[in-house]
C-alpha cells in the first residue's frame, strides 16, 4: 500500500486553499481505479483527493491517462461556451426543467491537478467535495419514483454532454482530441491528433481492448469479432458530428446521488437528486449511443434524454447495428478487465460479460450487411462508377452494336 504523504499534502493545500488548514484524512472505498481520500478542512469544507492507481495495478490501454483525461475533460466542460442553456437558437434556452440539475452543477470544481510524479510520487487531482454516495449504495433505499427521477436526471446530463462537440472537429478520446491545459511542458508533449471519422476512432478503441485481451491470452473469439467489425464498421461513418460522451455515465457505481431526509417528519423523503459522477475519466468525442446507459435504457433515462429540442442521434434507422458493436466492446472490456485486475467475484463478472458477448454476437450474425450499399459507398468515395452506371454503359454498347 502506498502511504499518503500527509506533510507534503498539507504544504500543497496551503497554496490551493490558503485560508484553511487540513484536518482529518479518510480513505474512501470505491470501485473506481483512482484512490480517493476525503480531506476535512478547518473551515468545515471537505475536499476530495484523487490519486492515480499504484504501479502495481495493471491498466488497460484506454486507462493509461485516466487522471489527466479526467482533469482535461472537467476543464473543457467548465470553460465551454456551448452550454445547453446558452446555445443559440434554442427555444428552451430560458426554460428550467424542475428537479433537473444543470451541467455546471454536476461537474466538480477542480482546484488542483498535477500529471507528474515529482510532488507526491503519483499524479493527483484535488476537487471540491461532491455530495452524496454512488447510486449502487443507495439504490435499495430509493422508491420507484425516486429511481425514475435519478434516471431522468442522468438522461438530462447525458444529453447536455452530447450538446458539446469536439473543438477541432475530430473524433476520439479526450486525450486524443483535447490539449492538456495542465501540461507544463507542452513542447515535449505528443501532438493532439484525433481521428477524421468515427469508424476510425472507434476502431482504435475497439482494437485496443482486443489487444489487451491478446496480451493476457484471454480466451475470446477475436477473429469473429474483428470480422463482424470489418463487415459493419462502415455504418459508423453515418456519425459525422463528434459529440461528448462519458462512457460510464449510466453506471450505478459512478452516478452520485444525494438523498435528504426531512427530520421533522420521520421517514419522509424531502428530496433526492443526482449530484454528478464519481469519475469523469472515460470521456470520448463520438456517437452518444456508445454511453453504457443506452445498452438497456430505462424509461426515466429516455425521458430525460428526450427533453432536448435538437436531434443528436444520427442515422437512427441503423442505430441498432451500431449499438450491437458497442455492446460487443463493453462486454469484451468487462471480460478483459477481470483478467487484468482479479477480484473475489471476478468469475461471476466474467461469466456475465461472456453472456452479453455471446448474445451480441448472435444478434450480429443475423444482421445482413448490404454489401452492394457498402460497395456503392466505397466507389462513390473513390470515384469509381456504380453498378447502375456499369449496366447503363453496357446497354449503350449493345445498342450501338445492334
Amino acid at each position: 500500500m502506498y502511504s499518503l504523504p500527509v506533510r507534503r499534502l498539507k504544504e500543497i493545500l496551503t497554496r490551493v486553499v490558503p485560508d484553511a488548514t487540513m484536518g482529518a484524512v479518510e480513505e474512501l472505498s470505491s470501485t473506481q481505479l483512482p484512490r480517493l481520500y476525503s480531506l476535512s478542512m478547518s473551515d468545515d469544507r471537505k475536499l476530495l483527493l484523487s490519486f492515480a492507481p499504484s504501479l502495481a495495478v495493471r491498466l488497460l490501454r484506454q486507462e493509461a491517462t485516466l487522471l489527466s483525461s479526467e482533469a482535461t475533460l472537467i476543464y473543457f466542460i467548465a470553460n465551454s461556451e456551448r452550454r445547453p442553456a446558452e446555445m443559440e437558437g434554442s427555444p428552451h434556452s430560458e426554460i428550467e426543467v424542475p428537479n433537473t440539475p444543470s451541467l455546471s452543477e454536476l461537474v466538480p470544481k477542480l482546484l488542483k491537478h498535477s500529471s507528474n510524479n515529482r510532488e507526491m510520487a503519483y499524479p493527483y487531482s484535488i476537487f471540491e467535495h461532491t455530495n452524496g454516495a454512488p447510486l449502487s449504495k443507495l439504490s435499495i433505499y430509493l422508491s420507484l419514483p425516486e429511481r425514475r427521477l435519478i434516471y431522468k436526471q442522468t438522461g438530462s446530463m447525458a444529453r447536455a454532454l452530447a450538446s458539446l462537440t469536439s473543438p477541432n472537429g475530430t473524433f476520439g478520446t479526450v486525450s486524443q482530441v483535447l490539449v492538456d491545459p495542465f501540461n507544463i511542458a507542452p513542447r515535449t508533449a505528443p501532438p493532439v491528433v484525433g481521428s477524421p471519422t468515427w469508424s476510425e476512432a472507434f476502431n482504435t478503441l475497439f482494437e485496443g481492448i482486443l489487444r489487451d485481451g491478446e496480451d493476457m491470452t484471454v480466451l475470446l473469439p477475436y477473429e469473429t469479432v474483428r470480422a463482424h467489425y470489418q463487415r459493419l464498421s462502415w455504418r459508423l461513418d453515418a456519425v459525422t458530428i463528434p459529440r461528448l460522451v462519458v462512457l460510464d455515465a449510466g453506471s450505478e457505481t459512478n452516478v452520485m446521488v444525494d438523498r435528504k431526509l426531512d427530520e421533522s417528519v420521520s421517514g419522509s423523503v424531502e428530496g433526492v437528486k443526482m449530484t454528478g459522477l464519481r469519475c469523469w475519466s472515460q470521456g470520448i468525442f463520438g456517437d452518444p449511443l456508445i454511453c453504457d446507459a443506452f445498452e438497456s435504457p430505462s424509461e426515466g433515462f429516455l425521458e430525460g434524454w428526450r427533453e432536448g429540442d435538437e436531434e443528436v442521434i444520427e442515422d437512427e434507422d441503423h442505430a441498432d447495428i451500431r449499438l450491437l458493436l458497442y455492446r460487443c466492446y463493453r462486454a469484451i472490456s468487462s471480460i478483459v478487465a477481470e483478467h487484468y485486475r482479479p477480484q473475489p467475484d471476478s468469475s461471476r463478472r466474467e461469466l456475465e460479460g461472456r453472456r452479453k458477448l455471446t448474445s451480441a454476437l448472435a444478434e450480429l450474425d443475423k444482421v445482413d450487411a448490404p454489401m452492394s450499399d457498402a460497395l456503392k459507398r466505397a466507389r462513390s468515395l473513390s470515384g469509381e462508377p456504380s453498378d447502375a452506371e456499369e449496366t447503363s454503359k453496357r446497354q449503350k454498347l449493345d445498342d450501338k452494336r445492334v
